[in-house]
Formats: C-alpha cells, structure tokens, sequence
C-alpha cells in the first residue's frame, strides 16, 4: 500500500532512503526500485523467481550467483554508508565522531555472569509446570491455558523476563523476595548502579505494560528516582504538553543519573536520545533489524559517550530456555543480514521446536474453535487472515495495529474482494458491541481509494458472539457477521495449522 501510494506521486525526481533496505525479505528491495526506477527489477513475480527464493532460501546452490548478480544491477543507484563513516566526513563544527560501541552478549566463549543470568528455582518450576499442562492439551477433560504452542511460548517468554504464575500479572511484593524469583532484575538493579555511580544514564527496553510498571516500581524503590515510561498510548500530539517528544527532551536534558524505560515497537525508530549511553534489552523482540533500530536510539551522531548495550539472558542447567534459543536466534539472523540483500526477517516459532521438547509435528495438527477462543489478538488476526486464504483468495494482508483505517484482514482476488475487521476475547460467551461495524464501514472508503475498482464486502468476526445492537447494525449497513459457531464452520470446512498462521504472523 506505501509503495502504491507513492508511486503515485507525480514527480520529476525521487530518493528512496532507509536504514534497513530489507528487513523481512528482498521484496522490500524491490519495492524501493520500483518507486526509483520502474522495471528495472522486472515484475514482482519474476524478481521473486529469479532473485527472492535462491538466495533466501538457505543451501540454494544458485544463491551466491544471485546475490552478486542482483548487486550489481543496483549498484550504481546506491550510496550506502555507515553511520561511523559518515560522522568522520561532517564538518568538525559541534559534530564529534561517534565513540565505539561496546556489545555486552553470552557467547560461550566470553560468558559472564552479568549477563548469562541462571534461571532461578521459581522460574524452573514455573517452566516445569507449563510444559506439564501443554503436553496434556489434547486430553479429553483438558481445560488448561495452553492449547497451543504459541500461547506457551508467549508465557515461556514471560517467565524468563517477569516470572509469574500463569494468568497473574505483576503485583508489588518486597524486593528481596522478587530479586530471587527474577534474576534479571537483581542483575539489572546491580549495573543500573554502577550507571548512577557514574552519573550517567540508562535505556531499558521492555515491551509488555506489566513489565514496565515492574520495573518503574523497582527501579524507584532502589534509587528514589521513578523512571519515566514512553510505550503505545504516550502521545505523539506536539501540542501536548506529555507529548513523547517532550517527555524525551526533559530526560536529554537532566543533569546526572537518569533511567527511561521504552516499548520497542512504540519507540523502537524515530528518535534520539543520545544522553543515555547505556541500553538494556530487558526483553527481545523477534527481529533482529528491529532490536538493532532501537539500540540507536542512543548509538546516533551526536554521542559523545561509549555505548554499551546489554542482553541479559535466562539460562538452565539441562535444557534450553526460551531466553537461549531467541538469543542464538536473533544472532543468526543478525549474522546472515550483514549482507545487505540478506534481509533478517522475524524469528518465528516453528523455530523454537528444542525449547518446548516436542516435534515438528506440533505444527501439522490442525487447529480448532478450542485454539481460536485462546489465541491473542495479533494471532487471531493471523488465523483469519490464513483462513481466507485457504477460502480460495489469492492476495491477503494482514494490516493491524494502528493506522489500519478499521480493517484488519484485505483479502481479494483480481476485482472481487473482503474487507475484514477481527474482534478476539478470552472470555466465554462475550456478546461484543457494535465497534467492529462502525470501524469496517469507515474504512471502507480508504480501502476502495486503495483498490480502485474492486467491489469490497464487509466482514466482522470474533471468536466469541455479537449482541443484539450489533447484528442491527450490520444488517442496515450490509456487513456480515461471523461469531464463534460461523467460525468453527469455517475451520471444520478448511484444514488450518500453525505452520499456515505463520505465512501472516510477520506483523506480530
């Protein structure tokens, strides 16, 4: 859609610029030179024929051909530097070069207890018990949380970061008691020390709300200092006076120890915040571009400081934790994007079979109404998106999160198409309000500017039900509706397994 939109502009001369060429897959390139330059590339499809599937797929014997080939086509339309390059070159008036950034990682051969943190007796037993319950998922009188392996490794990924019993969130208790449950936070407790000691200051990316509120709680417990958080609902208004441009601007600005917590996703790219020189990955997000892009929020010209960064990782005598296996994950995809046509993609969980200790086979069984009614948002958008697929329509997107215009599913095949707004709830029998019409119906006429000509139906669907205002709704303003027994017809019609929800969990 960005890329049919500004190909549209009409234009004398155009620069494509960005730090990260390809972040997902080489389809991202072609997008570029297309805006710059239409057909250099050829068609999308036979870009991705020649070009796309040799050299992302691994072992393909053509690969390196490719690459050196699809180089030097668009060589000579690309400056590419980085970021240490180009400071040397600024004019020496109030610009210095940026100090050396210094990588803190558990790698086996450098391992340090600050960093390669044991899990804690707490966190093993938590671990124990989940992968209990999601190995008796498919017996008859079953009713625990994990129906599926995606929401077990969601709470895998929960214990490593903020040890919780399942279905609890984060609630005060003495520190002594949590810093033995947690030992990524004892451990981060004791160098945010040190940061103070040197009245410097500190990043800490986490991405879930009651993380967050756990470490503001903490951090000002220990120091006396409440730590600022910036995630989704601080506003980007410049006009408000807690915009996050000014909340950001307070902490550059404060003299001494300071700590700011940040969502990844939220405030992942797009500003700077060079006061700060130490950064904590607290919790890790699945794609390396993206972990790196909120690293320099701190590491960007104008630094006059060395950049640490820290990845703090939870492991376990005799197996493998979730914490372990995304770091050697994020590592080898960050490794094979040090080219730059090798993009880096999200680490997925069809990657993560070693961890829960059963096979590939997890990934073939088909999913049911049972798994729809417990997965979260992002994966119920993923299932409908799969879905509609397997119903025969050869595009679909799956759009989310915010700037959707009020769908959340596009599918559509040449003229003909659906626009489809995904309501998901975790409690039983919920009769849903008559939001999800009012959103499809206005988005309609962005997505029929978007698609110029296709005829587009309106769908709302849920995993749960739609109440009685609802179904008025929808039937005076040509929407169908779809709850829990339409949907369970639907995967009963159409075989849908976690390896197909895959193909469109790129935006979770």
């Amino acid at each position: 859609m960005v890329t049919r939109a500004a190909k549209k502009q009409n234009v004398a001369f155009k620069i494509a610029c960005t730090g990260t060429p390809v972040e997902n897959s080489l389809a991202d390139l072609w997008c570029l030179f297309d805006f710059m330059q239409p057909g250099l590339l050829g068609a999308l499809n036979e870009f991705g024929d020649t070009y796309r599937r040799p050299i992302e797929c691994h072992g393909d014997p053509e690969a390196e051909n490719r690459i050196t080939e699809l180089a030097a086509i668009i060589d000579p339309q690309i400056l590419r530097r980085l970021k240490v390059d180009v400071a040397k070159d600024l004019p020496a008036k109030n610009i210095v070069d940026l100090p050396k950034k210094h990588v803190s990682q558990p790698i086996a051969t450098e391992v340090s207890k600050a960093v390669f943190l044991p899990m804690s007796s707490f966190q093993r037993k938590l671990y124990a018990d989940a992968l209990e319950l999601f190995k008796r998922r498919r017996e008859p009188e079953y009713s625990g949380p994990f129906s599926n392996h995606l929401g077990l490794l969601h709470y895998l990924r929960q214990v490593c970061t903020d040890p919780q019993e399942i279905g609890e969130v984060f609630t005060p208790e003495p520190l002594s008691n949590y810093r033995k449950k947690s030992p990524k936070l004892d451990w981060l407790l004791d160098c945010l020390e040190t940061v103070r000691q040197k009245g410097e200051k500190a990043i800490v990316f986490g991405e879930f709300r009651p993380m967050q509120r756990m470490l503001v709680h903490y951090i000002e417990e220990v120091f006396g200092y409440r730590p600022d958080v910036i995630n989704g609902d601080t506003t980007t208004s410049v006009r408000h006076a807690q915009s996050r441009q000014k909340r950001i601007e307070a902490f550059q600005k404060a003299h001494g120890f300071g700590v700011i917590v940040l969502s990844p996703i939220a405030v992942g790219f797009g500003v700077n915040i060079q006061a700060a020189n130490h950064v904590f990955h607290y919790s890790r997000t699945w794609n390396p571009a993206k972990e790196d892009q909120a690293t320099d929020r701190a590491y960007r010209i104008g630094q006059a400081k060395p950049v640490y960064v820290y990845y703090p990782v939870v492991y376990a005598d005799g197996f493998k934790t979730f914490d372990e296996k995304l770091h050697e994950l994020l590592e080898y995809k960050r490794g094979i994007s040090k080219n730059m046509l090798n993009g880096t993609g999200n680490v997925l969980p069809s990657e993560f079979d070693d961890v829960i200790g059963v096979g590939g086979d997890v990934f073939n069984e088909r999913l049911t109404i049972n798994d729809a009614i417990r997965f979260q948002p992002d994966y119920f958008e993923a299932l409908i998106a799969a879905l509609w697929g397997k119903r025969g329509f050869k595009t679909v997107i799956r759009v989310g999160g915010k700037g959707d215009d009020g769908v959340d599913v596009v599918a559509k095949t040449q003229k003909i198409g659906e626009l489809i707004q995904c309501k998901s709830s975790s409690v039983p029998g919920a009769e849903l309000n008559s939001d999800a019409v009012t959103e499809v119906v206005a988005g309609h006429a962005a997505y029929k500017a978007r698609f110029p000509g296709t005829q587009f139906k309106l769908v709302c669907i849920t995993n749960q039900f739609f109440n009685e205002n609802t179904h008025r709704m929808a039937g005076l303003n040509g929407v169908e509706l779809v709850d829990q027994h339409g949907l369970k017809s639907l995967l009963d019609e159409n075989h849908i397994t976690l390896s197909d929800l895959e193909k469109h969990a790129n935006k979770i």
